[in-house]
């Protein structure tokens, strides 16, 4: 893994790229766009598969500033005034990459389809074109969305109702769920969140999201 960050903050920024996820699709469910570079380092992360270290799947950290910021909300317990949808989002995207990874044929279909897409990128003009997200879109919704479990997702009925929009959402999902299968990887726990939150601040806390 990569020296730059700690094991710990590695873990805790690929948590935070699950929340900074949840907060892009909250922002496009919403206002009908994101940030596009934010956009972009969520989709070049789901596409990274076998990658050697963390700064290869996320090779621009500070583009998950929102994300650890969010994330540090959570662990804070702050909800007053705040837009509890991208939290709740992220949770669900938790909950989600844990069926997923007791379900093994689905994994590998998973696997196997993003591994051909990898092979045709040369076709896309960048990963923030509209066709490459519906087919991120499209896999998400022939894998993960077959799972009972669903993630309802708010906003403009219009935003809601196009095309396009929702399957930028659905790929922000699945690099939500890619992010939170690192953070598994990399020690990351469910009960972590509610009974090591003050270590888990104290670390979040160390990364200086200003100097990323």
């Amino acid at each position: 893994m990569s020296e730059r960050f700690s094991p710990q903050q590695q873990q805790l920024l690929a948590l935070a790229a699950v929340f900074q996820a949840a907060q892009l699709a909250d922002d496009i469910a919403l206002r009908g766009d994101c940030d596009p570079r934010a956009f972009e380092a969520l989709m070049q992360g789901v596409m990274a598969l076998d990658a050697e270290s963390f700064d290869t799947i996320y090779s621009q950290p500070a583009l998950l500033r929102d994300g650890v910021s969010l994330l540090n909300r959570s662990l804070n317990r702050d909800s007053a005034g705040g837009n509890l949808r991208p939290l709740n989002y992220g949770l669900a995207l938790l909950h989600l990459a844990a069926k997923l990874r007791k379900n093994d044929d689905t994994v590998n279909i998973l696997r196997h389809r993003l591994k051909a897409l990898d092979g045709q990128q040369a076709h896309f003009s960048s990963v923030r074109d509209d066709a490459f997200c519906h087919r991120l879109g499209g896999i998400y919704v022939d894998t993960l969305g077959t799972f009972r479990f669903r993630i309802q997702v708010k906003g403009e009925p219009a935003h809601l109702q196009d095309e396009n929009k929702a399957a930028r959402v659905r790929a922000l999902f699945l690099a939500g769920v890619r992010a939170a299968f690192l953070w598994h990887q990399l020690g990351g726990r469910r009960w972590q969140l509610l009974f090591q939150r003050k270590r888990l601040l104290t670390a979040i806390e160390s990364i200086d999201i200003n100097n990323l």
